[in-house]
C-alpha cells in the first residue's frame, strides 16, 4: 500500500462567507454564534459535494440578539450561498419564522428518500425541520411548542431565548429505521408529531443542554442522560414511546445537570460490566467520570479558577490507548486523565504537562487529574465547546479549540499550540468543527465567527496579545524542509520570513494579514533564528472560514459532523441515521472510544493517492489548434478528489492546461482533454509535450517522480 508520512501543520484559509451576495434578502445577517454542520444533501452523494449549514444573525453592535436567525447553506468547495431557510412565514400565520441563531442545527434523514434533513430550533418555540426535493429546499414541518417542554419561546423585548445555546439531536429511539429529533428530552417523531415530553425528573443546565444519548448498559433499549438521572427508552404501543427513569445512578454519589459526554474510560462500578462506558459530566467549574451505578471514574475536580466549563470532548490525547476529556473554560483550556490520578489505569499513562493557572507555565499539580492546560480568553459565556480530529494519524488526537479571539489547534498531548488563526465571537456552547466539506479526501477546519458585543470593525477585545499584536501561544507555521514555507526557509522547524507577504501564497502584505498571518519576532527562547509567520489579529470578523492544510498533509476525514453531540456510529456518512440496534458503540471500535471527536473516512488515515498519466496520450486537430488528450490515473491506495490541476508543457513552458473533472478512486482514470491554440503548422517543427498532472503540487501524493507522460510529435496545419 502506498502511503504519504503527513508533515507539519500548515492551514491556509481555502474559502470564506463574509458577507452575503447582492441582492440577498438578508444582508445583514453574517454573524453566526452557533456551531456549524457539514452533510451532503445530495442523492447520491456523488451528485455533489458536501454543504455547511448553520444559523446567521444580525450583527448588532455591543450587543447580540438570539431569536432572529436564518440558516445559510454553503456550498462545502467554494463558500457560495446556496439557499437561505426561515427568515419568512413558513406556515401561513401571518408571524415571520425566524430560528434561533444561538442554537446549534442537527442534521438526519428523517423522511427515508437518502438525503438528510435539517432541524432548528425556532425562535416562537417551534422546533423546525427543513427538506431539500429535486434541488429546492422547503419546510418539512414544524412542531409548535408543546407545554410543559423544559424551554420557553423567545422574549421579543430582549431577544433572548431560554434554554436557546444548545440544539437538537437525532437518533433512531424506537429502532424501526425511522428517526427521532431529541431536544432537551422532548421527542418527536420524523413527522414532527410529539412522542413524548422530558423524562419525570428531568432539568435542563445553564442555557441549555444537548439531548446524548446511548446504549449506557448494553440491554436492548437506549438512554439519555443529563448528568444527574438516566431514563430509558420504552416503546409503547401503537408507535408512541416514553422515558422511564433507571434506578441505579447515580447511587450514593450526589450528581446535578451538566454538559455530557459519553465512553468508556475502564472497569468501574460495583458489578458493572466492564464494556459498560461511563459518563462525563461538566459543570459548575467541576468536572467528573461517573459509572452507570454512580461510582466515580474520575471524582469531582475542581477546574482552574474562574473556569465555568462547556461541553465536554474525548479522545485519546496522549497515545496510551484510553480516553482523556478536554474542556473549555474562561481562562483555560484543560486536558483531564484519570491516568493523572492517585491510581492510573493498567496501561494507562500520565504525559504530565504545564499548567498556566499561575499567569506563567509550571508543571500541573502531581495526581490532580490533570494532563495540561493552556491560557484562553473566553470571558463571555465561559462555556464554549471544543472537538478533537488526528490530523497526521499518529494515533493522538488534537484538540480544535475556539475562544473569544483564536481557534487553535493543540497537540493532545502536551498543550502545545500547533496552529492558530483569528476568529471573533461573544461565545455560546460553539466549536470549529473537522470535516471534509468539498469531497477531495482530506480534512478541513470549518471555523464560525460573529461580530456580537463588540465596537464597530473592532472584533472582539483580545487582551491576550502580545507587543506585536500576534497570539503569543503560536510560535509561527511549522514546516520540515524550505519547500514547506513561501520564502524558502526553514529553520528550527519554523518557517522565517522578512515580511508578511511571506506567510501566504498570496505573497502579499495585507492579503496575508487578512487571512491571518503576520511576520514577527517568534516568543522568547524560540529555537532557530528570525521572525516566524504568527497568528495576526487584524480587526473584526464575521461567518464561515474553512481552512485545509497549505502542503496537503491532514489525512482524510469523514464528509460529514451532523449535531453537536457528536458521536461517529450515530450517524452515516450519507446523512442516513442507522438504528440503534445497529449502532456499533464508538466505546467498542478501535481508536474510537470518543465524543465530538472525527475520524478519518478509512481505516487507515495515512494513505493517499498517486497520480499517473499516459496510456492514451494523443492529440487531434480543430483548425489550427490541437487538441491535447492524456488518461489521468489513480495508482495509489486512496481516491482524490475531483479539481486536479493537469498541465501540458513544452520546453518547460505550459501551453494549456485544465483539470480533472470526478474524483478518482484507486486503480480508476479519467481522459482529460486541452486545446493548444498555437501548436507548430508543419511536420518539421512538430514537438513533444509533456504531460504533468498535479503539476501545482496541491495533491500530496505519494509518488511524485511518475506522473509524467507525453504526447508525441503534435503539429497542426492550418
Amino acid at each position: 500500500m502506498n502511503v504519504i508520512a503527513p508533515g507539519n501543520f500548515s492551514p491556509k484559509l481555502r474559502c470564506e462567507f463574509r458577507q452575503p451576495p447582492a441582492g440577498d434578502p438578508f444582508p445583514g445577517h453574517v454573524d453566526v454564534q452557533g456551531t456549524p454542520i457539514v452533510v451532503n444533501f445530495n442523492h447520491p452523494s456523488s451528485a455533489g459535494s458536501p454543504s455547511i449549514a448553520a444559523s446567521f444573525t444580525a450583527t448588532v453592535p455591543g450587543g447580540y440578539t438570539e431569536d432572529l436567525g436564518v440558516i445559510r447553506i454553503l456550498k462545502g468547495t467554494d463558500c457560495s450561498l446556496e439557499a437561505d431557510l426561515g427568515g419568512v412565514d413558513l406556515d401561513g400565520d401571518g408571524v415571520i419564522d425566524w430560528t434561533v441563531s444561538t442554537a446549534s442545527l442537527a442534521a438526519g434523514d428523517l423522511d427515508g428518500d437518502g438525503s438528510a434533513e435539517i432541524v432548528a430550533y425556532g425562535s416562537d418555540g417551534a422546533t423546525l425541520a427543513f427538506t431539500r426535493k429535486n434541488g429546492q429546499w422547503a419546510l418539512l414541518w414544524k412542531a409548535v411548542f408543546p407545554a410543559g417542554a423544559p424551554w420557553a419561546p423567545c422574549d421579543p423585548g430582549n431577544h433572548r431565548c431560554a434554554l436557546g445555546w444548545a440544539g437538537p439531536s437525532i437518533y433512531d429511539l424506537d429502532d424501526d429505521g425511522v428517526p427521532e429529533v431529541v431536544r432537551e428530552g422532548v421527542v418527536f417523531g420524523s413527522d414532527g408529531a410529539l412522542k413524548s415530553l422530558a423524562p419525570p425528573g428531568y432539568a435542563s443546565y445553564s442555557a441549555g443542554l444537548f439531548s446524548v444519548v446511548a446504549n449506557l448498559d448494553q440491554d436492548a433499549a437506549v438512554e439519555i442522560t443529563n448528568g444527574q438521572s438516566i431514563w430509558e427508552w420504552r416503546l409503547v404501543p401503537p408507535g408512541g414511546g416514553a422515558w422511564v427513569k433507571e434506578p441505579g445512578f447515580p447511587g450514593a454519589s450526589a450528581s446535578a445537570p451538566g454538559h455530557v459526554a459519553i465512553a468508556d474510560f475502564g472497569a468501574y462500578g460495583a458489578n458493572v460490566p466492564a464494556k459498560n462506558p461511563e459518563i462525563v459530566v461538566v459543570r459548575s467549574n467541576t468536572v467528573m467520570v461517573y459509572a452507570v451505578d454512580g461510582t466515580f471514574a474520575l471524582p469531582p475536580v475542581s477546574a482552574p479558577v474562574a473556569f465555568g466549563g462547556g461541553p465536554p470532548t474525548i479522545a485519546d490525547f496522549d497515545g496510551d490507548g484510553l480516553p482523556e476529556i478536554g474542556v473549555a473554560g474562561q481562562n483555560y483550556y484543560t486536558v483531564y486523565d484519570i491516568d493523572c490520578g492517585p491510581t492510573p489505569r493498567p496501561g494507562g499513562t500520565c504525559s504530565l504537562g504545564t499548567c498556566a493557572f499561575s499567569g506563567v507555565d509550571k508543571p500541573c499539580p502531581a495526581q490532580g487529574y490533570i494532563a495540561w492546560s493552556r491560557a484562553s480568553q473566553d470571558k463571555s459565556s465561559n462555556a464554549t465547546g471544543s472537538t478533537s480530529f488526528d490530523f497526521d494519524a499518529d494515533g493522538v488526537s488534537e484538540v480544535v479549540y475556539a475562544d473569544e479571539c483564536f481557534v487553535r489547534i493543540y497537540s493532545g498531548k502536551t498543550g502545545e499550540v500547533l496552529s492558530s488563526q483569528y476568529r471573533s465571537s461573544c461565545t455560546w456552547y460553539e466549536t470549529a468543527i473537522i470535516a471534509d466539506v468539498d469531497g477531495n479526501f482530506r480534512a478541513d477546519l470549518i471555523s464560525p465567527s460573529n461580530k456580537a458585543c463588540t465596537a464597530p470593525d473592532t472584533g472582539r477585545a483580545c487582551t491576550m496579545l502580545d507587543a506585536n499584536g500576534v497570539d503569543p501561544l503560536f510560535a509561527g507555521l511549522r514546516c520540515q524542509t524550505g519547500a514547506d514555507c513561501v520564502s524558502g526557509t526553514c529553520d528550527g522547524g519554523l518557517c522565517r520570513c522578512t515580511a508578511s507577504a511571506q506567510c501566504c501564497s498570496a505573497k502579499n502584505d495585507a492579503a496575508c494579514i487578512d487571512e491571518g498571518y503576520k511576520c514577527a519576532p517568534p516568543p522568547a527562547g524560540t529555537q532557530g533564528a528570525g521572525n516566524t509567520c504568527r497568528a495576526a489579529r487584524p480587526g473584526d470578523i464575521s461567518g464561515i472560514r474553512v481552512y485545509s492544510d497549505a502542503n496537503d498533509n491532514w489525512v482524510r476525514a469523514r464528509t460529514v459532523w451532523n449535531q453537536h453531540a457528536y458521536a461517529i456510529t450515530h450517524i452515516n456518512e450519507d446523512g442516513t441515521v442507522p438504528k440503534t440496534s445497529a449502532w456499533a458503540n464508538n466505546w467498542d471500535l478501535p481508536k474510537h472510544n470518543d465524543f465530538r471527536t472525527n475520524v478519518p473516512g478509512i481505516p487507515n488515515g495515512l494513505a493517499t493517492g498517486d497520480v499517473t498519466a499516459g496510456a492514451a496520450d494523443k492529440f487531434t486537430c480543430a483548425g489550427a489548434s490541437a487538441n491535447l488528450s492524456s488518461l489521468i490515473c489513480n495508482r495509489g491506495a486512496e481516491p482524490i478528489g475531483a479539481g486536479l490541476h493537469v498541465g501540458f508543457y513544452v520546453d518547460g513552458a505550459v501551453v494549456c492546461s485544465t483539470k480533472t473533472t470526478t474524483p478518482l478512486a484507486p486503480e480508476t482514470c479519467e481522459t482529460i482533454t486541452c486545446m493548444w491554440a498555437t501548436p507548430p503548422t508543419n511536420d518539421a517543427h512538430a514537438v513533444d509535450v509533456t504531460v504533468f498532472p498535479n503539476d501545482d503540487g496541491a495533491y500530496a501524493e505519494c509518488k511524485s517522480g511518475n506522473n509524467k507522460a507525453l504526447v508525441q510529435h503534435v503539429f497542426c496545419k492550418p
